[in-house]
């Protein structure tokens, strides 16, 4: 489900280090390599912290017109692979047509806010089960797994519901 992680940020950003403190950035840089370093990726945390109601608003556009996963791939990429600004209309037009999403329709969509009643309920559902950052995962309506986490926890939490252990590679 979409939830915007900070609904405060005005449109054209802020500099991360006016939003976060230092001690929090750096413990949460270190995380992000080691965990980035373990599975083979590099990801990119940004200077400036976005606006992402317009990113979320485009994943929605998309999933009405059935490209959802093509465009939510599209948006993760750019964001932690390129480093791209994707609250930038410029590059969501970009990143739908490569998505094959229908481009002048998404743009009306985000202009017009068509999905903010949407997303303004789902943060608010979100925050009463007290999820305040992402991702998070609600497991078996039991447990509440909160950002990036290694894999083995969540080996953990599914054998306490029951879940046996998957062998092979990941599909």
């Amino acid at each position: 489900m979409p939830f915007e992680l900070h609904p405060e940020i005005p449109p054209e950003g802020r500099p991360r280090d006016e939003v976060l403190p230092a001690a929090y950035m750096a413990r949460a840089q270190e995380g992000v390599n080691r965990m980035g370093a373990a599975v083979g990726l590099h990801l990119a945390l940004h200077e400036r912290l976005i606006n992402s109601r317009p990113a979320l608003q485009a994943a929605e556009f998309a999933r009405e017109q059935g490209r959802f996963d093509a465009m939510h791939r599209e948006l993760l990429k750019a964001y932690w692979d390129d480093g791209k600004d994707v609250s930038d209309i410029a590059v969501l037009r970009e990143l739908a047509a490569r998505a094959g999403v229908d481009v002048a329709g998404m743009e009306a969509a985000i202009a017009a806010d068509r999905f903010g009643d949407y997303l303004d309920a789902r943060r608010t559902e979100a925050e009463e089960l007290g999820i305040n950052g992402i991702p998070a995962h609600v497991i078996a309506d039991r447990y509440l797994v909160m950002g990036a986490q290694p894999y083995d926890l969540f080996e953990r939490v599914m054998a306490k519901v029951g879940v046996a252990r998957r062998s092979g590679p990941a599909a």
